[in-house]
């Protein structure tokens, strides 16, 4: 547990800095997103930095008008609302999250749910992985207790820390933390709304390399490696 830990803590960091002249593409990314994003970063021939959050808060900062050059939602609903408040375009699916059940304990699953477990999962109201689980949980009618955390990170990271017995998370952070299979469950996709992952271009002086960057996203090359990472 040790070493996942020590790694999981490591993904929760928030890194930023302003842009200006000279300086990298700011990304604002969704926290499930970020093994997948470390691999583009070395790959993308240009410099970016990243902050890494729920969709939902920094949709907020969006809004309130922190600086950021592109937005990669995990959900749909946002980015179209900044197109249409004119705050930024092209809109393109990303990535498609996949959703599963991390245990530390047992046999992860619906009888794991049902026997009154503490698990984690990303806030529902700001985080669509949290939507996704809250949506699994209601339709199996499970009796876990439930244990929101800000995001799925956070939610993955208090498995990890033997704070709750199990977490919803998604599929990409069991991959980049190469958890045995043993640990985990992928929830069958019809018991939630599709993680449909969508990204845009933000309006301001950068637009023209925040859509290269897309550009480079839509890529065969990149999506391999967003495929490798653990998403449809």
């Amino acid at each position: 547990m040790g070493r996942w830990l020590t790694r999981i803590l490591a993904g929760i960091a928030m890194a930023w800095t302003p842009t200006g002249a000279g300086e990298p593409l700011q990304l604002a990314v969704a926290s499930n997103f970020q093994s997948a994003l470390a691999s583009l970063k070395a790959d993308f021939p240009g410099e970016v930095a990243a902050t890494y959050g729920s969709s939902g808060l920094l949709y907020a900062q969006l809004v309130q008008g922190r600086r950021f050059d592109v937005f990669l939602s995990a959900d749909a609903a946002r980015p179209r609302s900044l197109v249409d408040q004119e705050r930024a375009h092209s809109p393109f699916n990303y990535a498609t999250g996949r959703l599963v059940l991390v245990v530390n304990h047992g046999e992860p699953g619906v009888d794991w749910l049902a026997a009154d477990k503490r698990v984690a999962l990303a806030n529902p109201e700001t985080a669509p992985y949290g939507r996704a689980a809250l949506e699994t949980i209601r339709r199996l009618g499970a009796e876990s207790k439930r244990v929101n955390a800000l995001n799925v990170a956070q939610a993955f990271h208090f498995a990890a820390s033997g704070a709750v017995d199990g977490a919803f998370a998604a599929m990409a952070q069991v991959v980049a933390q190469d958890i045995s299979p043993e640990r985990y469950w992928l929830v069958p996709e019809h018991l939630y709304t599709p993680i449909e992952q969508v990204g845009v271009v933000v309006a301001g002086p950068n637009e023209r390399a925040a859509q290269e960057f897309m550009d480079y996203l839509g890529s065969e090359r990149a999506r391999h490696l967003i495929r490798k990472a653990g998403y449809r």
